[in-house]
């Protein structure tokens, strides 16, 4: 029995030993990589990707095979050369060319740089928080770009303006007529004015008014208009009217030009008339004949005569209302 038991132990460790024999590399097939078989690569063109099959050996083959047109300025890895493996991938960094327009000069520059962003930052470009960049920046480079930056820049200030002062004229009977005397002097006043302005690379596009307030008030101008008449000669008598529309009259009693008050003695009513012409004819019993005008502001015409005062005005440059 024993000798049986052996006999079995000695077979489970033959068995044992073939077991793990079989799942060494000693007994596996070995496997060799087949270049000529379709391949799965990932062509990555300025960081858009695209995933092509192919039986392409070489990294050039595979780029002319998908129509990736290249130029010496670009940069290929891995290079033309190297032959291609399964999972391969293939990155292309491309230079552009662009212009940058910004603070009043513009920049050609030749870069590797991905997006707008990008080449602002090589090129130590600091965008304002207002500063318009065109096209965006997160759009992607390509060659013949132009690039514009607008810097917009916006500041309050405060402006002083002046208020013109109102003149008030007074009749003032203690004044000579015609005559004008300032008795309080008219000041300006100011305002202040808080605006906004926006500027576009250092010109003002807009002016926005945010608040007015005034800080003195004007002062007015007060002058006198006299209304006083200085009377000289003066007389009583009837006056009539002749055909004529000027503020004029015939007297025998003052020279021409000589301005005279004319008051109705009945009414209360009066006239300023400047002598023109020598009347009325003595033995008429009438004292001055009046214009058709400045006798309709005392008393009907058609009551054709009425009693009158009449006084000559003495102010120099004397002229009625």
């Amino acid at each position: 029995m024993k000798t049986i038991a052996k006999i079995i132990l000695l077979g489970e460790i033959v068995l044992l030993i073939v077991i793990i024999f079989s799942k060494t590399s000693f007994f596996r097939e070995k496997r060799v990589l087949n270049f000529a078989e379709e391949k799965t690569v990932t062509i990555n063109d300025e960081g858009l990707e695209y995933q092509v099959k192919t039986k392409a050996k070489k990294v050039a083959e595979i780029l002319a095979e998908n129509n990736f047109k290249t130029t010496e300025k670009d940069e290929i890895f891995p290079k033309d050369e190297r032959e291609i493996l399964p999972n391969m991938n293939i990155v292309i960094n491309r230079q552009k060319q662009v212009k940058i327009i910004v603070d009043g000069e513009t920049r050609e520059k030749i870069s590797w740089a991905k997006t707008v962003e990008d080449i602002l930052l090589e090129e130590k470009i600091i965008l304002g928080h207002a500063d318009i960049v065109e096209p965006p920046i997160l759009t992607r480079l390509k060659d013949g770009l132009e690039i514009k930056i607008t810097r917009i820049k916006t500041e309050e200030i405060v402006e002083e303006e002046p208020i013109d002062f109102k003149t008030v004229e007074v009749k003032d009977k203690e004044v000579d007529w015609g005559q004008k005397e300032v008795s309080q002097t008219g000041e300006k006043g100011t305002r202040e004015t808080r605006y906004k302005i926006t500027y576009e690379n250092g010109r003002v596009v807009s002016k926005e008014k945010l608040e007015t307030k005034i800080t003195q008030e004007p002062i007015s101008e007060i002058v006198k208009i006299g209304t006083k008449l200085r009377v000289g000669q003066s007389d009583s008598g009837i006056a009539s009217w002749y055909a004529t529309d000027s503020d004029s009259c015939s007297s025998r009693d003052f020279p021409a030009g000589t301005w005279l008050r004319v008051t109705n003695q009945i009414n209360g009513k009066q006239t300023f008339v400047r002598v023109e012409g020598y009347g009325p004819q003595a033995g008429t019993g009438k004292l001055i004949d009046l214009s058709r005008d400045s006798f309709r502001k005392i008393a009907p015409l058609g009551q054709g005569t009425t009693r009158v005062k009449v006084e000559e005005i003495l102010n120099k440059g004397f002229s009625p209302p």
